[in-house]
């Protein structure tokens, strides 16, 4: 609870401030936010990705590290570790902290390849090319 403390997570689990107490899905679309920003907090099950636009934060990694997309395709990223991570880079992927279990969702709307990694672990990278 102390490192939750610090970032300024409530005990019972919600941002503050927000007006849907941390519960949903963090979405943004080319950088603009549908919605209040919130994220998911419901645990995910390890291994439970099965769709083809999933990215899981695992291990300190982002697996598949490359995903190829087609333009317009939502793009959902579950951290599964226990540890914080962000989804944050080019083209307005900017993930807030997510928690094990968060996830947060990027509609690519554009062609072109995004990088992107992780601002809390900078050795962590991946990748999205979109058609």
């Amino acid at each position: 609870m102390a490192a939750a403390a610090a970032a300024g997570i409530s005990s019972a689990g919600a941002w503050p401030g927000g007006e849907h107490g941390g519960f949903g899905r963090y979405s943004a679309e080319q950088g603009n936010f549908r919605g209040a920003a919130t994220v998911a907090m419901a645990p995910a099950a390890p291994g439970a990705r099965t769709a083809a636009n999933q990215v899981a934060i695992a291990g300190f990694a982002f697996s598949p590290s490359t995903l190829t997309v087609s333009k317009g395709t939502t793009v959902t990223w579950t951290n599964e570790d226990r540890a914080p991570h962000t989804v944050t880079g080019s083209g307005g992927l900017n993930s807030p902290t997510l928690w094990g279990g968060d996830s947060y969702t990027f509609t690519f709307k554009t062609a072109g390849t995004f990088s992107y990694g992780c601002d809390i672990h900078p050795f962590m990278h991946g990748t999205v090319v979109v058609k």
